[in-house]
């Protein structure tokens, strides 16, 4: 899918606009991280891939949470 934009000033910056079905199609909301690429005459746009374990680094400790007991199983749960 194709898809004419323009480019736009956004403070002192350039900005374009992705419509909202490639935008669907992409799997890519407003927060996403892109990773934006020049080659040539060419800018490539990709969605960044998440890496577990540095994401795990990114952890306060002082936000983790004890385990919380829920209790014996309902249903065909194996604890």
């Amino acid at each position: 899918m194709g898809a004419e934009s323009h480019v736009s000033r956004w403070g002192t910056s350039l900005a374009v606009r992705i419509p909202k079905p490639i935008a669907e199609q992409w799997g890519v909301r407003e927060g996403s991280t892109i990773e934006i690429v020049a080659e040539g005459d060419e800018v490539i746009l990709r969605k960044r891939p998440y890496d577990l374990a540095t994401m795990l680094a990114q952890v306060d400790p002082g936000a983790l949470h004890p385990e919380q007991d829920a209790g014996p199983a309902v249903g065909r749960e194996e604890w």
